[in-house]
Order: C-alpha cells, then sequence, then structure tokens
C-alpha cells in the first residue's frame, strides 16, 4: 500500500510558513493586542478576528471542495508586504506595519491557493481591518469634526424642545450648567463597533452587491446621527435633573439604549433593502 505524501508535505510547508509568519509579524500582532486593552475605542478589536475566522470556518467545506491554483502574484505582495513592514518599522508608523500584515494574510492565501479561493475569503480577510486602530493623523482629523458636529446637532435640538441653549466650538451652554462634548463623546467608538455590525448584517442581506454597499456605508450616518442624540438627550437631562446625568452610570446606560435604538433602524433598513429587491426581482420584465 502506497502512502500519499503530498497532504504531509502540505501541512509541513502550511507549519512552516505559519512559523516563519508569526515570527515576522509577531511583535506587530502583540503590539496590536495591546491596543486594543489600552485604547476603549477599539476594544471591539478582541472580537474582530474571532469573527473573521468563524466566517471561514463556516466556508471551510466550500473551501475544502474547491480546487488549489496557486499564483504567483501571491509572491509579488508577500514582497510589497514586506517593504510596507520595513517602511513601517524604520518610519516607526504602525498603522503601516499592520496593514502591512493584513497584505501578507490576502497574498499568502494567493499564492498557496488563488485567486477563486481568494475571492472566498475576501470579506474575512478585509472585515480583520475594523480592528486596526486608525492613524492619529486622522483619528484627531475625524474626531474634531465629529464633536462640533455633535455639539451643533444637540444645541439645536434642545433648543428645539424650549430649553436655552448655547454652542460654543465643542461646549454646550446651559442655564446654571455648561456641557462639553468631550474626545470621548465625538462618538468614534460607536462608529467602529457600528461599521463592523454593519458589515456583518450588510453582508447577510439576499441583496446584490451595491445594496450591501449602500446599507453598510449608511451604518456611518446612523451611528453619527445616534451619538447627536445621545449628547441631545444628555443635554436635556442635565438641565432637567443636574450635571450629574452627564456622568456615570446614568449616561453610559443612556449610551448604550441609543446604540440599541440605532441598531433597530439598521434592521429595518436591512428589511426594506430586501423588500425592494424582492419587489424589483417579482416584476415582470
Amino acid at each position: 500500500m502506497t502512502v500519499n505524501r503530498r497532504p504531509l508535505r502540505e501541512t509541513i510547508a502550511l507549519a512552516a510558513l505559519a512559523l516563519v509568519l508569526a515570527g515576522v509579524y509577531g511583535p506587530v500582532a502583540v503590539e496590536l493586542f495591546k491596543d486594543w486593552g489600552r485604547d476603549p475605542n477599539y476594544s471591539h478589536g478582541y472580537l474582530i478576528p474571532v469573527v473573521s475566522a468563524i466566517l471561514v470556518w463556516r466556508r471551510r467545506k466550500e473551501l475544502a471542495s474547491m480546487k488549489a491554483s496557486p499564483s504567483a502574484w501571491g509572491f509579488l505582495g508577500l514582497l510589497l508586504a514586506g517593504a510596507a513592514l520595513v517602511f513601517g518599522a524604520a518610519g516607526a508608523e504602525v498603522f503601516t506595519q499592520r496593514m502591512s500584515l493584513l497584505l501578507a494574510l490576502g497574498s499568502l492565501v494567493l499564492l498557496l491557493w488563488g485567486w477563486r479561493i481568494l475571492g472566498r475569503t475576501t470579506f474575512p480577510l478585509a472585515f480583520l481591518f475594523l480592528a486596526i486602530p486608525m492613524p492619529y493623523v486622522i483619528y484627531y482629523g475625524v474626531t474634531g469634526p465629529l464633536q462640533g458636529l455633535a455639539a451643533r446637532c444637540a444645541v439645536a435640538g434642545i433648543q428645539g424642545v424650549g430649553i436655552l441653549a448655547v454652542g460654543e466650538g465643542n461646549i454646550i451652554h446651559l442655564p446654571g450648567t455648561s456641557l462639553e462634548v468631550a474626545e470621548a463623546c465625538s462618538g468614534i467608538r460607536s462608529l467602529y463597533a457600528f461599521l463592523a455590525l454593519g458589515a456583518l448584517f450588510a453582508r447577510s442581506l439576499p441583496v446584490p452587491s451595491w445594496g450591501r454597499w449602500l446599507v453598510f456605508l449608511l451604518t456611518i450616518p446612523l451611528s453619527v446621527l445616534g451619538n447627536a442624540i445621545r449628547v441631545w438627550g444628555t443635554g436635556v437631562g442635565a438641565h432637567l435633573f443636574g450635571p450629574e446625568v452627564a456622568r456615570g452610570m446614568i449616561h453610559e446606560s443612556f449610551g448604550l439604549i441609543i446604540f440599541a435604538i440605532s441598531l433597530v433602524l439598521l434592521l429595518l433598513l436591512g428589511k426594506g433593502a430586501r423588500a425592494l429587491w424582492s419587489d424589483a426581482s417579482s416584476s415582470p420584465s
């Protein structure tokens, strides 16, 4: 009886590549893991790789049934990933190093299994991007406008219910007290989490790609609107019950309620997209 040594050779080769990848990108992954714990804006990062792995695992039978067609383009991708890692390390730019890791993973799939399997794993690989903290130059360029937008919307809403309110930058002045829309209240934390949930939800919709992209992109204004409502509610509560409403458990609980309402709106949006697609598909040509 002859023994098929090909699977054994492939297993050894995969193990060797995994060890090399772990050795090269281990420090990058460890520092990324630490950042998830240091910065509450990215604490959802712990879940992203788990979800990505589950998505691949659910397709394991489909992937196993597909014929591997290794592509040399994957080797080029690995070279580019290596160059990005070197330049990122030389310039102390951690974002570039982390993006290099994602490029290396995708290139490795392409090198070993080819374009078709890469296509089937593109979403789980791209989903990992949401676990990478954005560069600080972009972060502060985004949080500042988000703080100002939330403050302006909240001032308009507070005035709309008959309470005197004046906005000054990201400060909301109320009779007897003032509230600051701090960096933590910019909504960037809920935006990142909402983008992750929105990506998973949009991916599950039985609609064309453009419909999924539309639902996913609409999570951005939904998240921004939800944060503005949260700031508005905090301002109204601070006026009625005192500034303690803007701190502690009450403030956090209200934020969770608004986040839950935003999720419900996202589900309704997805339901509408399914209904529209169903009507379009069933209509006579």
